[in-house]
């Protein structure tokens, strides 16, 4: 019996089925073998760069050890030594430290200033309610004082930063330090040749710059008195820049050791910007340039 066309299809499918199928599997099981052989080729390397990342870690903690080796030395030499390196240079100088906010004190930084041979006659900080203009009008009335409303504060501190620097308490100063406007710890009792201004603050108050800062900048060059700008390393809204634009001297890292050395070479003649912050054009004085007499433009 002679097998009809469709016999003839269906086993000419059935072979080409059966081919496909078996090229399939075939395909299936080299790629299953490539593909193990690539993730072991992966592996192997991922263990080789795990290996040299490792040493390389290692060298790195290693290194970094010896730097901290080398720093704690560096430091301890500074620690050791920087009293040695101001000692008696501002001798025989009166300064007084006017801290214009609360927020931080630098009380600390007299130490140093003795070190150095001067004399901290004293400290004062001023109050946030210094810029309080009822409250100012409250002691000036009670004083019997006639005085612009405009001139409230900018009159107040004019004669704080004048009492300051002529060793001289006047009523005002007494009632303000009475009515805990200011603090002072010592006494306005001796002139002084030198103001340390201490700033920065917890927050953002630029109006409070222009009416506290500034007014006693001015007030001490007027007068023809020295004077710089100072704050901690950790000030968290620096005054700096402000500082610089007024044209005083800075340091802002007076809270070190570093920055100590900074403040008092710096009011031995050496005018600049000193400190670690964008605002700071040096780390520290040049001590081994001449002393310049200290600019009143800057």
């Amino acid at each position: 019996m002679i097998p009809n066309m469709k016999f003839y299809v269906i086993s000419i499918v059935a072979i080409f089925a059966a081919l496909g199928i078996g090229i399939y599997i075939g395909f299936t099981l080299d790629a299953q073998n490539f593909i193990a052989e690539q993730k072991e080729d992966i592996a192997a390397k991922i263990e080789e760069r795990f290996d040299f990342l490792t040493n390389e870690n290692q060298q790195l903690k290693s290194s970094l050890k010896e730097m901290e080796l080398k720093n704690d030395k560096y430091k301890y030499f500074i620690d050791s030594t920087y009293e040695e390196i101001v000692r008696k240079k501002l001798d025989g100088l009166n300064v007084a430290i006017i801290e214009t906010k609360s927020d931080y004190m630098y009380s600390g930084i007299g130490q140093i200033l003795e070190v150095a041979g001067a004399n901290v006659i004293n400290v004062t900080t001023i109050a946030d309610k210094i810029t309080n203009k009822e409250l100012l009008k409250e002691i000036y009335s009670e004083l019997e004082i006639e005085i612009s409303e405009n001139n409230l504060i900018s009159n107040c501190l004019m004669e704080l930063t004048t009492s300051v620097i002529n060793g001289e308490e006047t009523e005002l100063i007494s009632m303000l330090m009475k009515k805990d406007f200011i603090d002072v710890v010592g006494l306005i009792n001796q002139p002084v040749d030198y103001i340390i201004l201490a700033g920065g603050g917890n927050k953002e108050d630029q109006a409070r710059l222009t009416l506290v800062d500034k007014v006693i900048i001015d007030t001490t060059k007027a007068l023809e008195k020295s004077i710089i700008g100072v704050e901690k390393e950790s000030t968290i809204f620096s005054y700096m820049e402000d500082y610089k634009n007024f044209r005083i001297s800075t340091v802002d890292n007076v809270n070190t050791n570093i920055g100590k050395v900074s403040l008092v070479l710096a009011m031995e003649g050496r005018p600049g910007h000193y400190g670690v912050k964008p605002t700071a054009e040096e780390l520290t004085p040049k001590s081994n340039l001449p002393m310049l007499e200290y600019s009143k433009e800057r």
